[in-house]
């Protein structure tokens, strides 16, 4: 059982680093943190939770935080492009807006490729 607390600490402690450095202003750290974080919670939720109401708040953390490393890929994107503008946690993404969106519906294969695999582990674990 222990290795369930440490896999769960872990994937606890890379989403609290990614959102200090997300603050300080440190994008593509935030970036890498918060995917790093996103996978130990999502072998949190295929082999060590217990209960579906911990599967389920974990599952809904890791949606905000593909959604805000979305938008931190989206901002990088652009400011290799454009001179640097902070972007705030919570702001409307270009996509919603309506605006370049050429890969398709939500614009990102690796987004999709996460999120894919997000809904393969949940329709697993939901299966047990």
């Amino acid at each position: 059982m222990a290795a369930n607390g440490t896999t769960l600490q872990k994937a606890i402690d890379l989403a609290s680093k990614a959102a200090q450095e997300d603050k300080a202003g440190n994008y593509e750290e935030a970036l890498r943190l918060y995917q790093g974080a996103v996978q130990y919670f999502l072998h949190v939720v295929k082999y060590d939770a217990q209960g579906e109401k911990a599967k389920q708040s974990i599952r809904s953390k890791c949606i905000e935080y593909l959604d805000r490393a979305e938008q931190l890929k989206a901002y990088l994107k652009k400011s290799e492009k454009a001179p640097p503008k902070p972007v705030k946690e919570g702001a409307p993404r270009a996509e919603d807006k309506g605006n370049e969106s050429d890969d398709g519906e939500s614009g990102d294969p690796e987004k999709k490729k996460m999120q894919s695999q997000l809904q393969g582990n949940f329709k697993s674990v939901c299966a047990y």
